[in-house]
């Protein structure tokens, strides 16, 4: 399994003080195992939504530790002790090619992840739209391209 990271994910984890290297081995430990064996990651999902390539089901996203909503960190870490299923408005969003390599694209932050993921705003159609161009490149041709 090979994990990479967009620039501009890796540039937004560095503005906020953590090493990217170490985001992407989280995820690479979290993802040789199941949904429930990391306290970091959560509830793993696809989007039907922006078609890829025309297909459903590329873009991809996994629920994040909440960081500025109290009421979710509590029931998060309340979920984690007894292995129950992870959620917050906050994910982080990426793609997986057909050999099991992924690609870190972005994440999208508290309040407005599930807003965003929505594409009810032109604003929040064109950022789903862009992570799907960047999910394309990487899936079908197996290019970085943000």
């Amino acid at each position: 399994m090979v994990v990479r990271i967009t620039a501009a994910l890796k540039n937004a984890l560095e503005a906020d003080k953590l090493e990217s290297n170490l985001f992407i081995e989280t995820f690479k430990e979290w993802k040789s195992g199941d949904e429930y064996g990391s306290y970091h990651f959560g509830k793993d999902g696809a989007y039907v939504t922006p078609l890829v390539n025309g297909d459903k089901y590329v873009l991809r996203h996994v629920h994040l530790v909440p960081v500025v909503n109290q009421k979710q960190l509590i029931l998060w870490k309340k979920r984690w002790k007894i292995k129950g299923r992870k959620t917050s408005d906050r994910v982080l969003i990426y793609a997986q090619d057909k050999q099991r390599n992924f690609l870190l694209i972005f994440i999208l932050s508290e309040p407005d992840a599930h807003a965003v993921a929505e594409m009810k705003t032109q604003q929040h159609r064109e950022i789903m739209e862009g992570f799907a161009c960047v999910a394309d490149a990487f899936v079908y041709r197996g290019e970085v391209i943000a």
